[in-house]
């Protein structure tokens, strides 16, 4: 068994959408856990940021959007890395997330190739 290549905490309330995403990232050599709230995703960073290397955050969660809950997780470490995962356009809430330039965007539904390329070009960025 090969070394994980780091942790990635995937944020999103959709279960298939998590389900896939965990799947994918999991096929290519990542551990990962799972949030499916802004609540739940804030508490298991804080317990884990030292762990964590990137969030996969959706934007449209049930208890607060996707910007508020990248707000207190930059609080936690503002040297967080995040892929914001949308099916809507981008936004102000969006763009904010994206002027940290270690971040990046990549819109529902997507393909296996396109997502792992998105995660392997954050977390190369120092």
């Amino acid at each position: 068994m090969n070394e994980p290549k780091g942790t990635v905490l995937v944020v999103d309330d959709e279960e298939m959408a998590l389900y896939v995403e965990v799947l994918m990232l999991e096929r290519i050599g990542y551990n990962t856990l799972q949030a499916t709230n802004s609540k739940e995703a804030c508490q298991l960073y804080r317990d884990e940021k030292d762990h964590i290397d990137l969030v996969v955050l959706d934007m449209i969660l049930p208890d607060e959007n996707g910007a508020a809950t990248y707000k207190v997780l930059k609080r936690i470490n503002p040297d967080i890395k995040v892929l914001v995962s949308t099916g809507y356009g981008t936004d102000e809430n969006v763009q904010q997330i994206l002027n940290d330039r270690q971040n990046g965007l990549i819109q529902k539904p997507f393909k296996f190739k396109q997502f792992t390329s998105k995660v392997e070009t954050i977390l190369s960025v120092n």
